[in-house]
């Protein structure tokens, strides 16, 4: 009988030894599942990014600030035809940019080193991105900007055919002795580059939020559960 007793009593210490073990791996695994749910919301949220994100863009959203009254000049002929199409042809680029980024960034927030990823998780609903551009943003910037460039060389040619017709037209204006044009040598690019990356990372931020706080079933393995553990969403 105590030789049952002592059984059952060894059992009972290596079932409560193995639940102690058991807790602490489920502790130490902690931080590496908070740190890969981190990376893994970003990469999904820039495949969530609809390629037609900037499709609905007004040409006066597009132009640079010294040539808003460009929108006014209506008298150069064929002048707005070609602002159209060069609208046409900066949305264009700014697709086939969007497009390539997923693969970006997703190498990007794969060399960011979480070692503070329970304390970054509990900082919002867009902290991975806000990490991601922290961390990685110059190198990011880098990229698009020469990405950005590559994609809008049609445009360019475009642009600059708009401004040799002002050009003109300024010229003539000012021979007739009418109210004189101001002087356009403006670039577009930088206004550009600063509308794209600006919009972009904002949906960034807006996918993740929506990623991390829309409700997943418990149990469901997937790794969007970790954000709504302890009413984290």
């Amino acid at each position: 009988m105590k030789r049952t007793s002592c059984v059952y009593l060894l059992l009972g210490l290596a079932l409560l030894l193995a639940g102690c073990s058991s807790v602490k791996q489920d502790q130490a695994l902690q931080a590496p599942d908070a740190a890969y749910a981190l990376t893994e919301v970003v990469k999904l949220a820039s495949q969530s990014i609809d390629v037609n994100l900037f499709a609905d863009t007004m040409l006066e959203v597009l132009l640079p600030p010294q040539t808003e009254h460009f929108l006014q000049m209506q008298e150069i002929p064929l002048f707005h035809d070609h602002l159209d199409v060069w609208r046409m042809q900066v949305l264009s680029a700014f697709r086939q940019v969007v497009v390539q980024l997923p693969s970006l960034v997703e190498a990007s927030v794969s060399s960011i080193v979480w070692q503070d990823a329970e304390a970054t998780l509990k900082e919002g609903n867009r902290s991975a991105t806000t990490r991601l551009v922290t961390e990685q943003g110059t190198i990011l910037a880098e990229q698009v900007r020469s990405m950005l460039q590559e994609a809008l060389k049609t445009s360019d040619i475009t642009w600059n055919l708009i401004l040799d017709r002002y050009g003109i037209w300024q010229e003539s204006t000012a021979l007739w002795g009418r109210e004189e044009l101001p002087v356009v040598a403006a670039e577009p690019f930088e206004h550009l580059y600063s509308f794209f990356t600006t919009t972009y990372l904002d949906e960034l931020g807006t996918q993740e939020e929506r990623l991390r706080t829309t409700p997943v079933p418990k149990g469901s393995g997937s790794f969007l559960e970790i954000f709504q553990q302890d009413g984290r969403q």
